[in-house]
């Protein structure tokens, strides 16, 4: 990050209004003095609530504070500055899925928590194992909303039921990191964070701008290969229930899996809808992410596999090696080398090099530091209005 001071003028100017915020809602977790609020329904963005300053201004970053801003993955050299935080080193351009000790093909030992996962359980079984263990006293997730069929919401989790619970893909998006607060004002201490790439790029932002509050905070932060997320009106209203005459309460579960699965009924029917029927539902914040495959997490996973029933996994930090160390010590996963699915690695790599692509090499006029081969630049950025004053 530059050395001049910035703040949520410059965060809202150069990240919010261009269309290069994901949503993630870091800032919004971040902010001390809780003037930042976050659309979770249409826009997934954060905004100013702070009353006496106009909407792109914030009367505490006017005298100093710039805690918005350092903890946003998305604000200016945020790769390079989280890569050497984490790595010690800038990622390599033949490192289009970022930079990984270990690639592996894991899935968990215990039937029911292989049962309730979306592909080989490796997330369920970590967090159980976190928490049975001491590690974590919690989990920053995302649940099935109260009011929406298959929309997700963020939430926390605190025990095995939990966690089963709120296992599996919903395909909306919902910005974990806000479930913060909840864990704040349960007196939670230790956190997973489990997120997509753009939440999971806050390991990075979080460490190598010093927010050690939240740096201490999360013992691990679990990353989910992610190319788009989708709007719920779209994708499930509109296509599923629209188009295809699928009734949202009928369904069991939906994967990705080269096209859009869908499981529904009584009798667990099979609907497979081609990945171009999806694209229009794609969710705005995701059309400029650039990180395929949670280039920041402490773990990566994704099921990326040819068969079903193994997650590829990425172990990228010391403590991630640690904790997949100790679950495999424990016999709660079986685990195999990535090479030993040369299609998922293929894979992994092309839909990593076409998301870094939406990347502008320059917005703004600043050079953001972290363009690499095959970044894409914008021709015309978002116009940025006139922000009128706050009623």
């Amino acid at each position: 990050m530059d050395d001049a001071k910035t703040q949520w003028h410059e965060l809202f100017h150069e990240v919010v209004q261009t269309g290069l915020c994901t949503g993630c809602a870091a800032c919004v977790m971040a902010c001390p003095r809780d003037v930042i609020g976050y659309d979770h329904a249409v826009t997934y963005q954060p905004f100013n609530v702070e009353p006496t300053t106009l909407a792109d201004n914030c009367v505490f970053g006017e005298k100093g504070c710039d805690i918005c801003t350092r903890a946003c993955p998305r604000f200016r050299d945020w790769e390079t500055a989280s890569d050497v935080a984490l790595f010690g080193r800038a990622r390599n351009a033949d490192e289009p899925a970022g930079i990984a000790s270990h690639v592996l093909l894991v899935r968990a030992t215990d039937t029911e928590t292989f049962d309730a996962g979306q592909d080989g359980g490796l997330v369920s079984a970590l967090l159980i194992w976190g928490l049975e263990t001491g590690r974590i006293d919690g989990a920053l997730v995302s649940d099935f909303s109260p009011v929406r069929t298959l929309d997700a919401v963020p939430a926390v989790v605190t025990d095995r039921a939990g966690v089963l619970r709120t296992a599996g893909s919903r395909y909306t998006y919902s910005a974990n990191p806000l479930a913060m607060r909840e864990a704040e004002a349960a007196g939670l201490k230790n956190l997973a964070l489990v997120g997509m790439s753009c939440q999971a790029s806050i390991n990075g932002t979080v460490q190598a701008n010093r927010l050690n509050k939240y740096a201490k905070r999360i013992a691990i932060t679990i990353g989910l290969l992610c190319s788009k997320t989708f709007t719920y009106d779209g994708m499930y209203e509109g296509m599923l229930e629209s188009e295809y005459g699928i009734p949202l309460e009928s369904v069991h579960k939906v994967n990705i899996k080269g096209k859009f699965i869908v499981w529904h009924g009584d009798d667990d029917t099979r609907v497979d809808i081609p990945l171009k029927d999806t694209h229009k539902h794609t969710r705005p914040g995701c059309t400029t992410c650039p990180d395929f495959a949670a280039e920041h997490a402490d773990i990566s996973t994704g099921g990326l596999g040819q068969g079903d029933g193994w997650t590829l996994t990425l172990v990228r930090t010391q403590r991630g090696l640690e904790w997949l160390e100790g679950l495999r010590d424990a016999g709660l996963v079986e685990v195999r080398p990535g090479e030993e699915d040369p299609a998922a690695l293929n894979l992994m790599n092309k839909l990593a090099l076409a998301s870094r692509k939406r990347w502008p090499a320059q917005r703004l006029g600043l050079d953001d530091g972290a363009a690499a081969p095959g970044r894409a630049t914008l021709p015309t950025l978002l116009p940025i209005p006139e922000v009128p004053p706050r009623a």
